[in-house]
């Protein structure tokens, strides 16, 4: 199994599965199949979890920790929240049949390239709480959020945060009980400097995706053509567990 992972990990941080067979001597079919037997064990492997917190006394802990990092000492965000592009090449009907949609509604006009839409929501740590992939590239932010597990979870339990505590998100989002978002239309005065320091906890999440496409370098291209919607969607799941593998890792070994 050491093989099989050793080869799956190269090819996550972007390497080619020729280079990857001949260091290996392995066929390419049988990087492949390396690659997706990884991603399943990855994604079942319970001390790998990544749930958003519904403990209060958690939730606390997690607005401490961003609290720490604001200048503006705020002490409410339980979690930053955005959405990111996974590029892939345009998938086929087939692909699409399971998702009820067209091939077309996975076009990005902003970004003018197919892809998934990955939703995620950080702690102060940049570890990813909770993540929504599947999305076409065509569908809003916004739109991501209210068809979300954790939205429907904040809509049918009052207290499913902690009162006081509010996610963060950007402009894409609406302003509500649960969601703190930047003031429309100001550049200058109260609204404009609340904004700022708004933008300086936010960034978190923005940080978060930059160190996920850094490490795994599959990310920075368009997943290949035989790789279907489903799969990418697991894909995505199982590199954001490993992402905070790594930050867990890391944070354990940091001398005292």
């Amino acid at each position: 199994f050491s093989s099989r992972l050793s080869m799956s990990l190269r090819w996550f941080a972007g390497g080619d599965p020729l280079d990857i067979l001949v260091v290996h001597g392995v066929s390419y079919s049988e990087v492949l199949r390396s690659v997706w037997l990884v991603v399943d064990a990855i994604n079942h492997c319970k001390e790998i979890t990544l749930s958003f917190p519904t403990d209060h006394s958690q939730q606390k802990a997690i607005a401490e920790g961003f609290r720490q990092k604001s200048s503006a000492s705020f002490n409410c965000c339980v979690g930053c929240i955005d959405g990111m592009l996974i590029w892939i090449n345009k998938p086929n009907i087939r692909s699409t049949q399971q998702c009820l949609l067209g091939p077309g509604k996975f076009y990005c006009g902003q970004k003018k390239k197919y892809g998934i839409t990955l939703q995620a929501i950080c702690d102060h740590k940049r570890r990813f709480l909770d993540i929504q992939a599947g999305h076409p590239g065509s569908a809003s932010d916004y739109m991501c959020f209210v068809g979300s597990r954790i939205c429907k979870n904040i809509e049918h339990n009052p207290n499913f945060i902690c009162p006081g505590l509010t996610l963060f998100g950007d402009s894409a989002y609406v302003n509500t009980k649960h969601m703190a978002t930047p003031f429309k239309g100001t550049q200058s005065g109260v609204r404009d400097a609340y904004n700022y320091y708004h933008s300086q906890v936010r960034i978190n999440i923005e940080c978060s995706f930059g160190m996920l496409v850094h490490k795994w370098g599959v990310l920075r291209k368009p997943l290949p053509v035989n790789v279907t919607v489903s799969k990418s969607t697991h894909l995505i799941r199982a590199l954001c567990k490993l992402h905070n593998f790594c930050i867990d890792i890391n944070e354990q070994s940091d001398p005292l």
